[in-house]
């Protein structure tokens, strides 16, 4: 994934296959930290409360960087690993995908786990509508009153997004900045005696 753009989910997609009387059945989703996934586990849980296993991962950040896989009681790497691979294959951030099973009597093996999991999470996000954002740095930038057209007018020419302004001896802004626009924004207010630091997002 390159700086400047990301592609995560718009919505919800499912995705189900039988496989030797086992039901395997897939939701991918997008999310915006940990709280959000964990969230949707628990109601899909819930849903399924008669499933023996719920075997998910996950990927964060706009370049992929953050990930965690979890194969919930599989042998080790048969479940979350393939799951996170069709993420991966998909090019997909900001997004979870969960894998409950249905257990229908017969062993898979470790092949047909692999196989058959990551085939239900590959048809949950091929079900789910795609989009791609522009990756953003979140920025507070402090300016006179003077100042403050021209800077929502460069922000908003840049692409950017103004989320929230206070008003008190100086203008406090927090606007979104396109990735990589940002050195080149920082210097430029800078040299116009305008403070702004970008700020962590959790």
């Amino acid at each position: 994934m390159n700086t400047d753009r990301y592609r995560t989910l718009g919505g919800e997609g499912h995705g189900q296959l039988r496989e030797k009387a086992s039901r395997f059945i897939g939701i991918a989703f997008p999310i915006r930290n940990e709280d959000d996934f964990k969230s949707r586990l628990h109601a899909f849980m819930k849903e399924h409360h008669g499933a023996r296993h719920f075997c998910h991962a996950w990927v964060m950040d706009d370049d992929g960087s953050r990930f965690r896989a979890n194969d919930a009681g599989e042998p080790a790497g048969t479940a979350g690993k393939p799951i996170l691979n069709r993420i991966r294959v998909a090019e997909m951030t900001w997004c979870g995908v969960i894998v409950v099973r249905y257990f229908g009597g017969t062993l898979l093996g470790k092949p047909g786990l692999v196989k058959a999991y990551g085939e239900a999470a590959r048809l949950a996000l091929q079900n789910a509508p795609v989009v791609e954002r522009v990756a953003c740095d979140q920025l507070l930038i402090t300016c006179t009153y003077a100042q403050l057209e021209n800077i929502r007018n460069v922000v908003m020419a840049h692409h950017g997004e103004i989320h929230d302004s206070v008003f008190m001896d100086h203008c406090n802004i927090t606007a979104s900045v396109p990735r990589s626009k940002v050195e080149e924004l920082l210097r430029a207010w800078s040299a116009q005696g305008i403070v702004a630091v970008r700020q962590e997002v959790k």
